[in-house]
């Protein structure tokens, strides 16, 4: 469960609107698609890995106040998916033992 932003009432996590208040908490209505949110009055630019390194192209930059690309600064990066040399390893390596 997750609260909701503006009127702070549980939501299901993947609820696309609060059920209380409608608020969307997922972006363009797909529950695949999170929308991240500003607390207070802080901008999300100011902690995102894309201002930082100065590739993001959102029109609302650097004064987004919700953002479907935001990543944190301070989070860690995530790990690579493997390569096509592992996988075509792992491939051949299952191929032999058949």
């Amino acid at each position: 469960m997750i609260n909701c932003p503006r009127c702070h009432q549980p939501a299901d996590d993947r609820a696309i609107a609060c059920p209380h208040c409608k608020l969307s908490l997922k972006a363009f209505g797909h529950p695949g698609i999170p929308l991240h949110r500003a607390t207070g009055d802080e901008y999300l630019c100011t902690t995102c890995v894309y201002h930082a390194d100065d590739t993001c192209n959102y029109p609302q930059r650097p004064y987004a106040k919700d953002c479907t690309l935001y990543r944190d600064l301070n989070e860690p990066p995530e790990p690579p998916p493997p390569s096509n040399t592992e996988v075509n390893w792992l491939e051949q390596l299952i191929n032999w033992f058949n």
